[in-house]
C-alpha cells in the first residue's frame, strides 16, 4: 500500500537515510537529555501518521498534550543552543497521540466511529505480519494495526503498531529492519469535542527535529482556548468527571503551567470556553471557581476528598526530565491562577505569556466597563470565592461514566486493625521478645521476628487468620467496589497462612503474600516469597496486565513504609492512617476507610453522613505527628 510523502521530500530524506539505523543514528546525534531520541522518534512517526490520514488536506486535527509545542511562541529566558528548540524540550513528554477529525464532526457517534475505523484501517491495515501494512516515512516503516476499539463513550482507541524494514532489493525483497514499537491513537468523538472557537492552525511543526528532506508538518489543532479550559475544568472537578478515572490528573498542572508561559491566548475566547466547558454538565458547578483551586486542594471544602496535590506532582516531576527545570509548585499554581482568574475578567484581552499578565483591549476595555455599568447593587459579586451551582444540579447520567479500577490493599492496619504479626506472638506468649526484634530493613526484620516464632503450633496461625478484626467498613466497601465493577486485590508484606483466609472472606481472588514455613504441626521459623515493597509492585504489574487496567487506573491503600513503593507505582495512592513515610508518597489521606466511597463516587456509609464526620484533609506533616514512632514493616 503505497504511503503519503507530501510533508517529505523524497529524495533528501532517503538520501540522508537510507535505512532505520541512518534514522535512529541521527536521532540519537542531535538528543537532549529533556529530549530524548525516543522521543523524537515517536513525535516524527505520530506526525508522519497524520500526514497519512491527511492525505494533504485538513480534516484531521491534533488534539491534546502531543502538539502543545506547536502552539507556543517561545519559552521565556530559553535559548535555543542546540537542534531541539526549548520550546519542544520543555514541554511535557506525551506519546501518545490524540486526533480528531472535523469533517465528520456533524455525524452521529456510531457512524463517526465506523468512517473512522475505515480511515485508520487504509493507512494501516489489519495484517498478521507486518511488513505488509501502509507504508510510512518514505518507505522505512509499515504501519498496522489490530481494530478501532470505542473506550466508553467519548473515545475510540487503537494501538498503532510501527514495522522498520529495508526496502532497498525493492518490494520483493522487504524485510524487517528493527524492533516493532507501538503508539496509541486516541480519537476523540464529536461528544467530547468542546468547540468554542476556529480552529488553529500550528504555528510551528508538530515535530521537534529538523532532518534531511523534513518538511514543517502543521496540520490545524484544537482551539488553544478549549484546550486549556479542558485541563482546567479536569483540575477543578472531583477526579473520575470527564474521563472516567479516579487518578488526579498531575500532568495537566505541567500542560497548563507551559501553555500559561509560552502561548499567547484570547481573553474572549478563554472566558467563552470556561464557561461553557462540557465537563460542567457533569458535576455541580456551574463554570470554574473563583480564585481558581483544584478539587480537594488544601483546605478541602466540605463534600470533598483532599488532594495532596503537591505531592503527586513531584512523583511526577521525578519521573519526567522536563518538569525538572519547572519552577517550584508554588510558583506554578501561582501562575496558573493568574492566567486562568484574570481570563474571568471583561477587561482583559490577550494573554502575555512572556510577562505573565493579561494585556487589556480596546474591545474588552469598553465590554468590561458595560458590565460594570449594568452590576446594581443587588446583583453585584459580595466576594470573589464564588463558585457557581448548576441550576439543575441532581443525578443524570454521566456522560462518560466511571471506567474499571483495580483497587489493591494492604492488610495490616489497614484491611486489618491490627498487626497480625503482632496477634499471634501475643497469642502465642512472645510479644515482647518480638517487639524486641529490630533491624535497619524490612527483609531482615521480618526474618527475624519470625525466627522468634519458631516452634508456635501452626493451629494458632489459623486462628488469628479466622479471627482478624478488620477496620471499620471494610466488608461493605469491597462489596460496593465489586458490585461498581471494579477489581479487588491484596498486596500484603504478611503471610499466605493469614492473608489466604482474609482474602475468601472478602470475596478476593487475587492476593500476593509470603510463605510461612510449617512442618510438622508447627512454624520452622523460617519464610520464603517475601512480598516486599518492590514485590508489591511486581505483583500489581502482573494483575495490571492479567486485567488489562493501566497504571492510571490502579489505587493502592496501605499505611506503611513497604507500601511507598506501590504509592508511586499507581494512579492514586491513598494512605490510610499512613505513617511517616507513606503519608510523604501519598496522594490522599484517609482517616476513614468509608472515606474511600467518596473517592470511588459511591455514596458514603451512614456512619459518616453526618456533618461531625465530614471528612478533613490531613497533611503529611500531620499524619507524621499523629503516627509518631508508629511506623509499620
Amino acid at each position: 500500500m503505497a504511503g503519503f510523502d507530501n510533508h517529505l521530500h523524497h529524495l533528501e530524506f532517503r538520501g540522508a537515510f537510507r535505512t532505520w539505523d541512518q534514522l535512529l543514528d541521527r536521532l540519537q546525534q542531535i538528543s537532549t537529555p529533556r529530549f530524548t531520541a525516543d522521543r523524537a522518534l515517536r513525535q516524527l512517526i505520530a506526525g508522519d501518521f497524520l500526514s497519512q490520514l491527511n492525505q494533504g488536506g485538513d480534516d484531521w486535527e491534533a488534539t491534546g498534550s502531543n502538539p502543545l509545542p506547536a502552539y507556543a511562541e517561545t519559552w521565556p529566558g530559553a535559548v535555543a543552543g542546540g537542534a531541539i528548540d526549548p520550546v519542544y524540550e520543555l514541554a511535557r513528554t506525551a506519546n501518545d497521540l490524540d486526533i480528531y477529525n472535523s469533517a465528520l464532526g456533524h455525524l452521529p457517534d456510531d457512524e463517526y466511529v465506523a468512517r473512522v475505523r475505515a480511515a485508520v484501517l487504509d493507512a494501516a491495515p489489519r495484517r498478521r505480519d507486518g511488513i505488509d501494512g501502509g507504508v510510512g516515512l518514505a518507505g522505512l516503516v509499515r504501519y498496522t494495526t489490530r481494530d478501532v476499539q470505542v473506550g466508553g463513550r467519548g473515545r475510540a482507541v487503537f494501538a498503532l503498531d510501527v514495522h522498520p524494514v529495508d526496502d532497498r532489493r525493492g518490494p520483493l525483497g522487504l524485510r524487517r529492519a528493527g524492533d516493532s514499537f507501538s503508539i496509541e491513537v486516541d480519537v476523540k468523538l464529536p461528544t467530547m469535542i468542546q468547540r468554542t472557537s476556529e480552529s488553529e492552525r500550528a504555528r510551528r511543526s508538530i515535530v521537534g527535529v529538523q532532518l534531511p528532506g523534513l518538511r514543517p508538518i502543521t496540520p490545524l489543532l484544537r482551539p488553544i482556548a478549549d484546550l486549556a479550559a479542558d485541563k482546567m475544568a479536569a483540575l477543578s472537578c472531583q477526579p473520575g468527571v470527564g474521563d472516567g478515572i479516579l487518578a488526579p490528573r498531575f500532568k495537566d498542572i505541567a500542560d497548563l503551567y507551559y501553555i500559561a508561559r509560552t502561548c499567547p491566548v484570547d481573553g474572549e475566547k478563554l472566558r467563552t470556553a470556561m464557561a461553557e466547558n462540557w465537563q460542567w454538565r457533569e458535576t455541580d458547578l456551574g463554570g470554574p471557581p473563583r480564585p481558581y483551586r483544584f478539587y480537594g486542594q488544601a483546605p478541602a471544602q466540605d463534600g470533598e476528598v483532599g488532594i495532596l496535590w503537591n505531592q503527586g506532582f513531584d512523583q511526577l516531576r521525578d519521573k519526567v526530565r522536563q518538569l525538572q527545570d519547572y519552577p517550584d509548585f508554588g510558583t506554578m499554581v501561582e501562575t496558573i491562577g493568574t492566567f486562568l482568574d484574570g481570563a474571568a475578567e471583561p477587561g482583559h484581552g490577550v494573554w502575555d505569556p512572556v510577562r505573565g499578565q493579561w494585556q487589556a483591549s480596546v474591545r474588552s476595555e469598553v465590554a468590561a466597563a458595560m458590565d460594570r455599568a449594568a452590576l446594581t447593587p443587588a446583583n453585584r459579586p459580595e466576594h470573589a470565592s464564588a463558585v457557581m451551582i448548576r441550576p439543575d444540579a441532581g443525578e443524570h447520567q454521566p456522560l462518560v461514566p466511571l471506567q474499571r479500577h483495580l483497587f489493591v490493599f494492604d492488610v495490616d492496619k489497614t484491611l486489618s486493625k491490627h498487626d497480625t504479626l503482632h496477634t499471634l506472638a501475643e497469642k502465642a506468649g512472645l510479644l515482647a521478645e518480638l517487639e524486641a526484634v529490630h533491624a535497619p530493613d524490612y527483609e531482615t526484620s521480618i526474618r527475624a521476628k519470625i525466627a522468634v516464632l519458631a516452634g508456635v503450633d501452626a493451629a494458632l496461625v489459623r486462628e488469628v487468620a479466622d479471627t482478624v478484626e478488620l477496620s471499620d467498613g471494610v466488608i461493605e466497601l469491597i462489596r460496593d467496589l465489586k458490585d461498581a465493577g471494579h477489581e479487588i486485590a491484596i498486596a500484603s508484606g504478611g503471610f499466605d497462612a493469614i492473608v489466604a483466609p482474609l482474602a475468601e472472606r472478602l470475596g478476593v481472588q487475587r492476593y500476593a503474600a509470603g510463605q510461612l514455613g510449617i512442618e510438622d504441626g508447627v512454624l520452622t521459623g523460617e519464610v520464603s516469597g517475601l512480598v516486599d515493597g518492590p514485590g508489591k509492585v511486581t505483583a500489581i504489574e502482573g494483575w495490571s496486565r492479567e486485567l488489562g487496567i493501566p497504571r492510571e487506573r490502579t489505587i493502592a491503600i496501605g499505611d506503611g513504609s513497604n507500601d511507598v513503593d506501590m504509592f508511586k507505582a499507581v494512579g492514586l495512592a491513598a494512605g490510610y492512617q499512613p505513617g511517616t513515610a507513606a503519608a510523604a508518597a501519598a496522594h490522599t489521606i484517609l482517616q476513614d476507610m468509608g472515606h474511600l466511597n467518596r473517592v470511588a463516587h459511591l455514596p458514603l456509609p451512614e456512619r459518616l453522613q453526618s456533618p461531625a464526620t465530614t471528612p478533613v484533609t490531613t497533611t503529611p506533616a500531620t499524619a507524621a505527628r499523629r503516627n509518631a514512632g508508629s511506623e509499620r514493616t
